[in-house]
């Protein structure tokens, strides 16, 4: 019985170094993976670090764009804003125009005959002078521009 007693200690003792053995390999298959894991951590660590820098830099670049669309869409309401006087304005040259012509359409009575004289004179007035002018240009006879006339005025009536 002694024996049993040896020969069981010796297979204990070879269990012990065989579970010895098993845990020493598996202990390095897991050192191995853990240095692959920690290798794949600090990619991932380089790589996010880009993402991040690249990510600020996009932000600072939206910023900056967004900034400056602020500022054109500010001076475009200042111009839609000048336009919008620009039309008032016009409008009310519009109005101006209509009554100076509505005016000299229909003059008062006692203006009217002054108006006609003085669209007479005015007329005599500016005959002279261009005669004077195409008679002075065929004097010189180194002019020879085209001779302009003044259209004949239409009469108030």
């Amino acid at each position: 019985m002694e024996i049993l007693l040896y020969i069981s200690a010796i297979i204990a003792a070879i269990s012990l170094l065989l579970i010895a053995i098993f845990v020493i390999v598996a202990l390095r298959s897991a050192k191995k993976s853990m240095m692959e894991v920690s290798d794949t951590i600090s990619r991932m660590e380089n790589k996010i670090s880009g993402i991040t820098t690249k990510s600020e830099q996009l932000m600072e670049r939206t910023n900056r764009i967004a900034s400056d669309v602020e500022s054109k869409v500010q001076r475009l309401e200042s111009v839609a804003q000048s336009v919008q006087h620009i039309g008032q304005s016009t409008e009310n040259l519009n109005r101006s125009f209509q009554s100076i012509s509505q005016q000299i359409a229909a003059p008062d009575p006692k203006y009217r005959e002054l108006m006609e004289k003085l669209t007479t004179l005015t007329e005599a007035a500016s005959r002279i002078y261009f005669k004077f002018n195409v008679e002075k240009r065929k004097q010189d006879p180194f002019v020879q521009q085209e001779i302009k006339q003044l259209p004949s005025p239409l009469k108030v009536k």
